[in-house]
């Protein structure tokens, strides 16, 4: 071995001890994921980097590194877990090519999607189950990945298996604690409100027997009929508690995920509120809600020049609303023809019936304020 290679390996040794550090410290599955596809590009010094969990349909999660914000909107589509991608993932040894293109697996990249050739992937795996694939193209240095790289990778591999596997079980001792809480609430709004609101309706009954008044009978029973009714929304609210508990815990990590990767490509202050009981929050709304959100923090970072933005998410009882506002150059609505990004914005507001305003001003920065009603 070469004073050089020695070197190198000894450099990339101390890197993976760092790196498994690194991985170790985080209990975000989202932050280790992402974490992960950047220490292992600069681990053994690879251009581009991904990683991507399955899920139910293609990926699930799938972060990037070496990928710009810019060049990730132009793709037509993440990876679906087709061609070398669904080699990994279902299979158990790590894929090493020259040239990728070559390779009678592969079936190419979506439209806009960046060259690569270069091709070094491991699955990650725990306990023979694979958890997801971890990939890199292109070498900085333009040469092919070596055997050392892929025992490397390999390692941080394994080594990730075990922070995956950690993350997820902190996650569901959290999301127990939640639903345990939700249980707890479930059971006193049945056994207790609801149960209440019933005797009071059997007393009102009774009262309306015993009644000669015909006009008090009546109205005795368009009482008892509000009350069926309250008892039926605490019913429904009690079945949609648990998923709307769900929905929001998933919002709040999202929302956490999207201000990291904003700090780190903008030097901007990102201040976040988002209220602590936000019932209304279902499937459709948080799909919607985080895409607007992404849009509108990635137009600021190409934009706005800001330094200061602020994302605020509240409920109230009519309206669901999401305000995210800079202090940027703004710009004059009148004037400035609506980009992609607020077209964007516009379109998935819609098609969750909600509504779009958008408030700006040149030296004076700009408000986007997203409005979903409550039914």
């Amino acid at each position: 071995m070469t004073n050089v290679t020695q070197a190198r390996a000894e450099d990339m040794v101390n890197a993976l001890s760092d790196a498994v550090r690194a991985l170790t410290a985080e209990f975000s599955l989202d932050r280790i994921l992402k974490r992960l596809a950047e220490i292992a590009a600069r681990l053994v010094g690879a251009r581009y980097a991904a990683l991507g969990v399955p899920g139910s349909e293609g990926m699930s999660h799938f972060f990037t590194y070496g990928v710009t914000e810019d060049e990730i909107s132009r793709i037509e589509h993440y990876p679906h877990g087709l061609g070398l991608l669904g080699a990994l993932l279902h299979g158990k040894e790590a894929i090493r090519l020259e040239d990728l293109h070559k390779d009678p697996r592969s079936v190419g990249f979506p439209e806009h999607h960046p060259e690569m050739t270069r091709f070094l992937g491991v699955p990650i795996l725990a306990k023979g189950k694979n958890l997801g694939t971890l990939y890199l193209c292109d070498r900085l240095d333009g040469e092919p990945f070596t055997e050392e790289d892929e025992h490397m990778i390999s390692l941080l591999a394994a080594h990730a298996a075990i922070a995956i596997e950690n993350a997820k079980l902190s996650e569901q001792l959290r999301r127990l604690a939640v639903i345990e809480e939700r249980d707890r609430i479930s059971m006193e709004l049945h056994d207790g409100v609801i149960q209440s609101i019933y005797a009071i309706g059997m007393k009102l009954e009774i009262a309306r027997v015993n009644s000669t008044d015909d006009a008090v009978r009546d109205q005795i029973a368009h009482v008892n009929s509000d009350l069926n009714r309250v008892i039926e929304d605490l019913r429904n609210y009690i079945k949609n508690l648990r998923a709307g508990v769900e929905f929001s815990l998933t919002l709040r990590e999202q929302i956490e995920e999207i201000a990291e990767r904003f700090r780190e490509v903008s030097s901007a202050r990102l201040v976040i509120d988002v209220g602590r009981n936000l019932s209304q929050i279902n499937e459709a709304r948080l799909h919607a809600l985080i895409q607007i959100i992404r849009e509108a923090l990635s137009n600021i970072v190409r934009h706005a020049h800001a330094t200061e933005v602020y994302l605020d998410l509240q409920e109230s009882p009519t309206h669901l609303t999401l305000v995210i506002s800079d202090n940027g150059v703004g710009f004059n609505p009148k004037t400035v023809t609506p980009g992609i990004g607020l077209r964007n914005i516009r379109r998935r507001a819609e098609q969750i019936d909600g509504t779009v305003e958008m408030i700006s001003q040149p030296g004076r920065g700009a408000t986007i304020t997203v409005a979903l009603p409550i039914t």
